[in-house]
């Protein structure tokens, strides 16, 4: 006969863990045996049985993968059939109606109670008179109906699980109970034994596997089962799921039903790996990981555990996140779609689709649950995010806000990005601006994530990319950025507010000349992009100890114009007996002046156009080069001539930020002061250019030949070397130094935080190795603990005597069984003969 096994679980809550297990064990002995795995809903308890109960069951079973090949079958469906063998039962004597009511049976309890005897029915009522029972009819009593239980029966069965069980009559509770009570003559609903009976009697169930709390009912039930005249089947009792303190799994430990864990985001493979775990041990212990299928092939009673089995939460978040790891990527968009439109995404399933698997294939290697996707989505699926308070120091770095506002530059925002594409736009970013590529990825992180931990920041550039947000969250994180700086350097004079940065890139054209004034040029804001025709009026100035500078005067002053934020204005500067000093940050170029002379030599102008001097070698001053701070590029466009000073005049400062195009003066001026070299600001990086001429004499001849301005000083920008007038650099190594131990700091900041990470990888790929290995270090410790105990009992004299007895019989009997027989000499002659040729070899 084919094996026959059922799942009776009552509808009177959701499916529970521990019936889910018991449905599992079932159905791997039915796959194993080929046999038939049977659904009965037992419904009899009317008042608790709801059918959103049994909905929720059937639904359970399916998802976690239990198909049943019969059923299901109700028990509310088939109380004739109980009340029929319950009337056998009566007609042969084996079951009587009991009137007893609640309150003697309380009162009896009690009186047991107070003699120290267990609780149970004393079977008053099994042999009542006729008349006895009409009295308590006439009373209105409803009987119920009771099976008779011999006490001194003694009931033993064979557990596949358990081995023999043996139970007595006495232990079972006296007389139990089969049909609830009912009017007389009448048999009332069926109780949980015997309907169970019945059933399995009618459905030919060969094999009942259950929890091991129903071992009572199983005395009971034999009997009916004999009384019923009936096969009795084989019993398999499993051990029970416990929680951590060691008792039964129940609803007071919160989640405990399958609908409970499916909400949790745990799959249906996952969970029913688990539950085999919990309670079976496969042929291969070491695996953990197996399809309901799989482990149906190697299912036996054998390996099912007497003990019961903790619920390891940790042990099933691994599984889970196991399995998660591996499904294909179309299969995990599907688990994911229903989690992330329950979490109130905005997405379409199909038309989404293509980028929903780049997003599950991005989180995937992360997942635990399916929900903790809805964390980690949230930054793909809103236009922003929000910086945390890590992500919002390292974009107050200068360098982090120009590494963005690069990646703006070269992003096409409606093209495709491709990985190469991004990998290109980081690789040309770190080269334009000079800084580290650590910094610009950890800028692109903080920007486009809010955060600096995540998934694969390319991926997700990516992502973002093609929903347009990464531009968005570029702008944004920079946009705050940038106001807190600007009023951070706001000058503390200014009251004109702040103005908006910008980069304007155009054609500068020579404006007509106009007349010299002698004024002073103003300070233009902040943040002001500005082109104006600075003044100079005769001030002194100071030139700081250690800087000088080679600097050719200009005769002409003129009043300066101002151009408004956001536009760009040509004018055609001259400047009066100094060059203008430009601060750190500031872009200048400074084209030529073309002649200075003495008084009494007449005015020679010039255009730009055709201007090439005559150099008059004669004793001159050698004036001191400046030092030029680290960090500013200063170009100084090569002078023609110039002349002794001695008046300083001074110079207008331009502010950071500002943008200053000063064409060439075409004047010529004597002059009997000395210059004095203007101060270059710290951060500012100057390059001078060859002065053509320095003179001490009060007449210059200047001869012209066809030949651009352009043309000139491109020329002497690449041949013109004065190693005598070469900037110093005073703070490069200070700088150097402090680069590379933020350098230093940053690469351990990204050691340490992926130290985890490699940890887990790194115990991932050798955990079996590892477990070998930590074996192999339990079994020295043991035998040392061993070693160290004998150490103890031989300080005992008794047991040190025991001992060398013990030594000295072994030794007789070594004596007796290989010495003095001589059967067992040549036995040990043999042995020893054959340790030696595998030794020394045999001889040829």
């Amino acid at each position: 006969m084919s094996v026959r096994v059922r799942l009776a679980p009552s509808p009177t809550g959701n499916l529970h863990i521990g019936t889910a297990r018991t449905a599992v064990f079932n159905w791997l002995f039915a796959q194993n045996q080929k046999g038939k795995f049977i659904l009965r809903i037992e419904d009899t308890d009317i008042e608790r049985s709801r059918p959103e109960y049994t909905e929720n069951i059937m639904e359970g079973l399916a998802w976690l993968g239990l198909e049943w090949e019969e059923g299901p079958f109700y028990q509310s469906q088939r109380l004739e059939l109980y009340q029929a063998a319950t009337q056998k039962l009566l007609d042969k004597g084996l079951a009587y109606r009991c009137y007893c009511t609640e309150a003697e049976l309380e009162e009896m309890r009690e009186a047991q109670k107070a003699r120290k005897e267990a609780p149970r029915y004393d079977n008053r009522h099994r042999d009542l008179t006729p008349k006895q029972q009409a009295a308590f009819e006439a009373e209105g009593r409803q009987p119920v109906i009771r099976f008779k239980i011999d006490d001194d029966r003694t009931i033993n069965w064979k557990d596949l699980v358990r081995g023999t069980v043996t139970w007595k009559g006495s232990d079972l509770g006296g007389d139990m109970v089969i049909s609830r009570a009912a009017s007389v003559k009448t048999v009332g609903q069926p109780l949980y034994n015997m309907a169970v009976v019945v059933d399995d009697m009618d459905m030919e169930i060969t094999h009942v596997i259950r929890g091991e709390d129903h071992i009572a009912n199983t005395a009971k039930q034999i009997l009916l089962y004999e009384a019923l005249e009936g096969k009795v089947p084989e019993f398999a009792h499993t051990p029970l799921i416990l929680n951590q303190e060691g008792r039964k799994l129940s609803k007071r430990d919160g989640v405990t039903s399958i609908s409970d864990f499916k909400e949790l985001g745990f799959i249906p493979e996952a969970l029913a790996n688990y539950m085999c775990l919990l309670g079976w041990t496969p042929p291969d212990s070491t695996q953990e990981i197996f399809t309901l299928t799989e482990a149906a092939q190697n299912f036996t009673f054998e390996r099912v555990n007497k003990a019961g089995g903790k619920f390891d939460w940790d042990k099933l978040d691994w599984i889970n996140s196991q399995y998660l790891h591996n499904l294909p990527v179309g299969e995990l968009t599907d688990r994911l779609i229903p989690v992330w439109q329950k979490a109130g995404y905005e997405l379409d399933p199909q038309s989404d689709r293509p980028w929903l698997e780049q997003l599950a294939a991005l989180i995937g290697p992360s997942l635990t649950r399916l929900t903790d996707a809805v964390e980690m989505s949230k930054l793909f699926f809103s236009p922003t995010v929000e910086l945390d308070a890590e992500a919002t120091e390292q974009m107050q770095k200068e360098d982090a806000v120009k590494s963005i506002n690069s990646i703006i530059e070269e992003i096409d925002i409606d093209a495709p990005l491709r990985v190469g594409d991004a990998q290109k736009i980081i690789k040309k970013v770190t080269q334009s601006i000079k800084v580290k590529k650590g910094i610009v990825m950890r800028s692109l992180r903080a920007s486009l994530t809010g955060a600096m931990q995540g998934p694969d920041l390319i991926q997700s550039w990516l992502l973002l990319h093609q929903r347009g947000f990464d531009i968005l969250r570029f702008k944004k994180s920079i946009g705050q950025e940038v106001e807190e700086s600007k009023k951070e350097k706001a000058p503390a004079n200014s009251n004109k507010g702040f103005a908006e940065i910008k980069t304007a890139t155009s054609k500068t054209s020579v404006a007509p000349k106009q007349q010299p004034q002698k004024i002073k040029a103003s300070v233009p804001l902040a943040g002001e992009t500005k082109t104006v025709k600075p003044t100079i009026d005769k001030a002194q100035t100071t030139t700081p100890t250690g800087k000088s500078e080679v600097v050719e005067p200009t005769v002409e002053k003129q009043k300066p114009t101002t151009t408004p934020a956001g536009e760009t204005k040509t004018v055609k500067p001259t400047i009066d007996k100094a060059q203008a000093a430009t601060p750190s940050g500031e872009a200048k170029t400074v084209k030529p002046a073309v002649e200075k002379q003495a008084t009494a030599t007449p005015k020679v102008p010039t255009t730009p156009t055709t201007v090439k001097p005559t150099v008059d070698k004669q004793p001159t001053e050698t004036p001191t080069v400046p030092t030029t701070p680290t960090g500013e590029t200063k170009t100084v466009k090569p002078a023609v001539e110039k002349q002794a000073s001695t008046e300083t005049p001074t110079v207008p400062t331009t502010p950071t930020g500002e943008t200053k195009t000063v064409k060439p003066a075409v004047e010529k001026q004597a002059s009997t002061e000395t210059p004095t070299v203007p101060t270059t600001p710290t951060g500012e990086t100057k390059t001078v250019k060859p002065a053509v001429e320095k003179q001490a004499s009060t007449e210059t001849t200047l001869t012209t030949k066809p030949q651009t301005v352009e043309q000139q000083v491109a020329a002497q920008v690449e041949t013109s070397t004065l190693d005598d007038q070469q900037p110093v650099d005073t703070t490069t190594n200070e700088t150097v130094g402090s680069e590379r131990l933020q350098k230093i700091k940053e690469k351990l900041i990204d050691t340490f935080a992926y130290f985890p990470d490699y940890i887990s990888q790194f115990y991932q790929t050798y955990q079996r190795q590892l477990k070998v290995i930590g074996s192999l270090i339990l079994i020295i410790l043991i035998f040392r603990l061993i070693l160290g105990f004998l150490e103890v009992l031989e300080g005992i004299t008794t047991l040190s005597i025991s001992f060398e007895l013990i030594g000295m019989g072994y030794s007789v009997w070594f004596v007796y069984r290989y010495l003095l027989r001589k059967s067992n000499r040549q036995e040990l002659l043999d042995k020893i003969q054959g340790i030696k040729a595998e030794i020394v070899g045999k001889k040829s």
